[in-house]
């Protein structure tokens, strides 16, 4: 299958919900309700301001997906950056990788661009490219805390906070992580304009 494929391919502006669902189709073969996950993801992601809030990188497995913001991602030691290494690091799974852009919803679809990537080749990129992360910023019902990322994160409601709403991860510089990101939307932007029909036509 993998010598059919062609990664390093771009779909521009397309219903990138629809051409997932297909991709799953073909080949998802236990846990596709796992997709349902991903496309709840990604239409609240289509009503945020910032790009690096609307664009992710996707796992399709044979055996379910997987959803990950593409910052975290590039942020070691983050829950995102060990899953998309667990499966190149600890399994033989055959992995369909795909970066996800959101560019914004209507009328029940959500548009975007896609990107097909070598997994095996993107998962040593990362390795090299990632940063460390340094801080973790919880927010909560009524405030923030700032904790050291080496630090264990609980759960649980704070005593003075109240509900622990989000967790997000920082490097040192953020300024660093912006370039980072502009880096790598860069070079996908490199990427051949494909033909999603035909794509999907070859898993």
């Amino acid at each position: 299958m993998a010598s059919r494929i062609k990664n390093r391919t771009k779909f521009s502006n397309v219903d990138i919900l629809s051409f997932m669902g297909n991709v799953v189709q073909k080949h998802t073969k236990h846990y596709q309700s796992d997709f349902e996950i991903d496309r709840e993801m990604l239409t609240e992601a289509a009503d945020r301001q910032e790009q690096q809030d609307k664009t992710f990188i996707w796992l399709c497995r044979t055996a379910g997906t997987w959803l990950l913001l593409e910052r975290n991602t590039l942020l070691k030691d983050t829950r995102e950056f060990n899953t998309f290494s667990f499966y190149a690091e600890q399994t033989s799974d055959p992995i369909l990788a795909f970066v996800v852009e959101v560019i914004g919803g209507a009328q029940g679809s959500v548009m975007g661009n896609i990107y097909a990537l070598d997994y095996m080749a993107h998962y040593k990129h990362i390795q090299t490219a990632s940063l460390k992360s340094e801080t973790v910023v919880m927010q909560y019902e009524h405030g923030y805390r700032t904790q050291s990322a080496d630090d264990r994160i609980s759960g649980y409601p704070d005593m003075e906070y109240g509900k622990l709403l989000s967790i997000q991860y920082q490097p040192h510089s953020q300024e660093e992580l912006t370039d980072l990101l502009w880096s790598e939307r860069q070079e996908r932007g490199r990427f051949k304009e494909g033909n999603p029909s035909e794509y999907i036509s070859r898993l």
